[in-house]
């Protein structure tokens, strides 16, 4: 009962936020703040420790700097709206997940990637890691992590396990920087959500063929340092890795930004507002597809009956970072009337911190608190918060928004805190720390040294 009055909950604060998509009324802001809390309070027991920090510190601190006359009840339910479009980002994106966990498309790719050629593998490991990120987030690792152990079993002999460790490595590396590789430009990725959140006048079509971009060049210079550091082996014939299997997903890939652009031109929508909507549509026909073959009857019923069984599961497990979502968006919200723009410029202006010089710091606090352990949703809401309440700021969206996405992708592969090196770690055999810095620090300085000189030579 908890967990289907949890999910009406998710759902009703999903609807609030498309509504304020369409219409100023102010009622559904209390509407959405009041889902929200009921869902933390029916979702308590499961919430961690550091996350109810969290439920408890956005509402009080809101009230708090509300009858200090700090904030006003306009930017209370700017708060709350902020928290619900966060939720909805969780709960449409979760429906896509849900989907693609059960698609043998996606099982039938994870055998064509670990099946290639050594000589090519890295390369495809990685583009497909990237392609399964964009659909499964973190689940992306689980799938082709539990690929890559069952794919090599290495003999008794140490010359075998030697190379069974070798090939162990470069997979599983190709992989983590793969999947790093999504916050650079996925609508998918929570990257995307804050950046376009954080910078208004900035939106997701006019960043992503720059983030792609960065992708296309991150994935190609891990390809660039796997071929430098190991020898190119003798290519044989290896069977399962016909990559015509791979055009499906790069298609599925394509098509949600594709439907949601179209989307968006009739509905006037945002681009991103336009996606979560066709998320969870074209989510349930993927489902729908995936029962092929039965009659319509059946498989309207096998579509409901897993919407009533796993929906709900799939919404409810999300407590934590439902939790966190709402939490870190509705105190970025109130906070920011907080800062003071003209003491923040005279500062800059006092300490003669250059754009470029203000992009690395920014570029180094978040590497900061990544590696010691403070959420960078936390991190990143604040900074671009302070940084849009600077009057004179003269550096370009693109630029801010490409800093934040590369230091992003960056930090998920080397922090021992990120979720995604914990994961991936897992299958190592190694420890994140280690897996993190031993097998993915050298890739992981040698981009942001790329960064940093680049951001000096053209701001």
């Amino acid at each position: 009962m908890a967990r289907t009055v949890s999910t009406l909950c998710l759902l009703t604060a999903c609807f609030c936020a498309l509504a304020r998509e369409f219409s100023d009324w102010l009622l559904f802001s209390p509407l959405a703040g009041g889902a929200l809390a009921l869902f933390a309070i029916l979702q308590w027991p499961g919430i961690s420790l550091t996350y109810r920090i969290f439920a408890i510190l956005a509402p009080a601190l809101g009230l708090l700097l509300w009858f200090n006359d700090a904030v006003s009840v306009q930017v209370l339910a700017d708060a709350v709206d902020r928290s619900a479009f966060f939720t909805l980002f969780l709960t449409s994106l979760a429906v896509l997940r849900e989907s693609a966990k059960t698609s043998q498309l996606v099982r039938r790719c994870g055998t064509v990637l670990v099946n290639q050629p050594p000589g090519r593998r890295y390369l495809l490991m990685s583009f497909g890691s990237h392609l399964f990120g964009v659909m499964l987030n973190i689940g992306a690792l689980n799938v082709l992590g539990t690929m890559v152990r069952r794919a090599i079993r290495p003999g008794a002999d140490p010359e075998s396990q030697r190379i069974a460790g070798i090939r162990r490595k470069r997979m599983l590396t190709a992989t983590i920087r793969g999947f790093c590789g999504v916050p650079l430009w996925a609508p998918t990725s929570v990257t995307m959500l804050l950046v376009l959140s954080g910078i208004p006048e900035l939106s997701w079509e006019q960043y992503a063929p720059l983030g792609l971009l960065w992708t296309l060049l991150f994935l190609f210079w891990g390809s660039v340092l796997d071929r430098l550091a190991y020898k190119r082996p003798k290519v044989h014939t290896v069977n399962g890795g016909n990559l015509v299997y791979l055009l499906p997903l790069v298609a599925l890939v394509a098509l949600i930004p594709s439907l949601a652009f179209v989307v968006s031109q009739i509905t006037g929508l945002a681009l991103f507002s336009a996606l979560l909507m066709c998320a969870p549509i074209i989510g349930l026909t993927w489902i729908w597809v995936q029962y092929k073959g039965r009659p319509t009857r059946i498989k309207r019923g096998l579509l409901l009956r897993r919407m009533g069984r796993s929906f709900p599961v799939t919404f409810t497990d999300q407590r934590n970072e439902v939790v966190l979502f709402a939490s870190s968006g509705f105190i970025g919200v109130i906070l920011i009337p907080l800062i003071d723009p003209v003491v923040a410029s005279e500062f800059l202006a006092q300490a003669n911190i250059s754009n470029a010089t203000l992009m690395v710091s920014i570029s180094l606090v978040m590497l900061m608190f990544a590696f010691i352990g403070v959420n960078a949703i936390i991190t990143v809401t604040l900074i671009l918060g302070v940084l849009q309440q600077l009057p004179d700021l003269n550096i370009q969206p693109q630029v801010q928004a490409s800093v934040i996405a590369i230091t992003w992708a960056i930090f998920a592969g080397a922090s021992p805190f990120t979720a995604s090196l914990r994961f991936i770690s897992g299958f190592s055999g190694i420890s994140p720390l280690r897996f993190g810095i031993e097998w993915n620090g050298w890739f992981s300085a040698s981009v942001l040294a790329i960064m940093y000189v680049t951001l000096y030579l053209v701001l």
